[in-house]
């Protein structure tokens, strides 16, 4: 079976999720100022009160996350079970040879199945971003020390700089995958042309662009590129998604 054309689930569970995403990095950066870590050579990330926000911010944008794609998953089942499973197919077919373009691009299995996919993504993903993300702050923490102790603080920012694409290299893989599923199932090349485009740019930050430095309010700060590609993509690059799909696509 269909729905109607003017019912978005998939985009907006996506939508409200990368919405919070970026209010919890939102949240986290005015923590950050509040806080003002005196640890100047240091990355934030070995800060233990920063550590902990971070921590604390991740559990609830899974929460949040979970509670959305629980709340549009209810949603989509109330409206199946309205109707007895086996008469949906051959309503499907009825309504698409009787309504047409007043359906959704794609049945609600389909539907339903994106939206367990996204779901797995956001907070699956999410959660092994956390475990990774604490193994490699103690990684980080180990090769500091060495550095510091051998006076080659300039050889650890060249390995802290190398090696942090791995934090991240999970969840974009999962984010990528996600858009070129998508992608296949509606038949979409811009999308998998954008997935491709995400991969090449996040490879480059990753292997060839250098971290540099900026002074912003007294304080130097060290630019990750490639941290700044990835949660690009997950705020910014999934809102646009979310819009992407409620536009140019009936019913997702």
């Amino acid at each position: 079976m269909y729905f109607n054309k003017r019912t978005h689930l998939l985009s907006y569970s996506i939508m409200i999720s990368s919405l919070v995403r970026l209010g919890g990095a939102l949240a986290e950066g005015v923590i950050r100022r509040i806080l003002n870590s005196d640890v100047s050579l240091a990355p934030d990330m070995l800060d233990v009160a920063l550590w902990r926000v971070q921590v604390a911010m991740s559990v609830v944008e899974i929460v949040c996350i979970a509670l959305i794609f629980l709340y549009f998953s209810k949603k989509l089942f109330s409206y199946r079970d309205k109707i007895d499973a086996d008469d949906q197919e051959e309503l499907g077919r009825l309504q698409k040879e009787y309504l047409g373009e007043h359906l959704s691009s794609l049945s609600s299995h389909e539907i339903g199945h994106l939206l367990q996919m996204w779901a797995v993504i956001l907070i699956g993903a999410e959660f092994i971003y956390c475990v990774t993300s604490a193994i490699y702050r103690k990684f980080i923490i180990n090769l500091m020390l060495l550095a510091v102790s051998g006076g080659q603080y300039t050889s650890f920012v060249s390995v802290y700089n190398m090696t942090h694409g791995f934090k991240y290299l999970e969840m974009i893989t999962a984010i990528v995958f996600g858009i070129t599923m998508t992608g296949i199932l509606l038949e979409d090349r811009r999308l998998k042309i954008a997935a491709l485009i995400i991969t090449v740019i996040f490879l480059l930050s990753f292997g060839v662009f250098q971290m540099q430095t900026i002074s912003f309010s007294g304080k130097d700060v060290g630019i990750v590129w490639v941290s700044v590609i990835f949660h690009l993509t997950e705020t910014i690059g999934l809102f646009a998604l979310s819009v992407y799909l409620s536009k140019h696509y009936r019913g997702l």
